[in-house]
């Protein structure tokens, strides 16, 4: 398998859930070996049981309830937002029910939403009704350079081509306009930490595994430049923990108190600051750059 950057022949890493993850000596960057057809895959895997807590997609334990979780996160990356385009028209890419399109919209912005899961995307809110397409970015019907920002927050490592997707993004973005991506740091101390029990580590729904360096190549070779990098810590229930820890942690102990710990206590939720997530904000590259 050669590098998706480089080119270079990749070594294993480790299988994990019956897949094969490789890493390019060169430039370091992680993929997973995915053997299915691309779009027979996201229909299966981004069905009801990615959002419900089904251990065989290794997702979420249950997206709805944990909204006030997942949307208290975003607002971390919202507010860097705010302060660079305070104003304007904003795309999120992989926007699964719409919690941040709904965020964008209360705050005064032109908000729309893009995602390829049916199951998602028909339990979005009403206040998003007409916003959101269901589609692949390459499929997307937009007119070119139409938004002033497009986010990708926790959907970069998902994309099958991410690079040819960024491309098509590039041209729905307006000059002036800023690229958001939130993704695992696989240089990150946490993920050194635990090898292969990282949380980001979760194929096939993650199917490459970037560090700065190997996110900004990929940037860079589709006409964009980062300009800004930040880490977030996350606030998380303490089911949705307890399901990472069972499924990605492969946790025996992890599994038992996702069984017998009650639901209200499940809901609880905590703040882990492990900044295993890096965000980078980027723009167009300039004529003379």
């Amino acid at each position: 398998m050669k590098c998706y950057l480089c080119k270079q022949p990749t070594v294993p890493l480790f299988t994990k859930n019956g897949y094969n993850i490789y890493r390019c000596p060169s430039c370091g960057l992680g993929r997973t070996d995915l053997k299915e057809n691309y779009d027979t895959f996201l229909r299966w895997q981004y069905g009801k049981g990615y959002f419900t807590g089904d251990a065989q997609c290794g997702a979420y334990s249950d997206y709805l309830h944990d909204k006030k979780f997942i949307v208290r996160n975003m607002q971390k990356i919202f507010k860097y937002i705010q302060r660079i385009k305070p104003t304007g028209r904003v795309l999120d890419v992989g926007c699964a029910m719409g919690y941040f399109v709904e965020l964008a919209l209360t705050h005064g912005y032109d908000a729309y939403g893009l995602d390829a899961s049916r199951y998602a995307v028909s339990r979005a809110n009403k206040s998003c009704e007409g916003r959101i397409q269901l589609a692949s970015v390459e499929a997307a019907k937009y007119k070119p350079k139409s938004f002033d920002v497009i986010t990708l927050l926790d959907v970069f490592e998902h994309l099958q081509d991410p690079g040819k997707d960024l491309q098509a993004l590039h041209k729905l973005l307006r000059d002036d306009g800023y690229m958001i991506i939130a993704s695992g740091d696989a240089k990150s101390v946490l993920a050194r930490m635990l090898g292969r029990r990282w949380t980001f580590y979760i194929p096939p729904q993650h199917l490459f595994f970037f560090d700065r360096q190997t996110l900004s190549k990929v940037l860079e070779l589709s006409d964009f430049e980062p300009i800004g990098w930040f880490r977030i810590g996350k606030w998380l229930s303490l089911s949705y923990i307890l399901h990472l820890a069972r499924t990605t942690g492969e946790s025996r102990i992890g599994q038992w108190l996702f069984d017998v710990l009650p639901e209200s206590l499940q809901r609880i939720g905590l703040y882990i600051p492990a900044h295993d997530n890096m965000v980078v904000i980027a723009r167009k590259k300039r004529k003379n750059s």
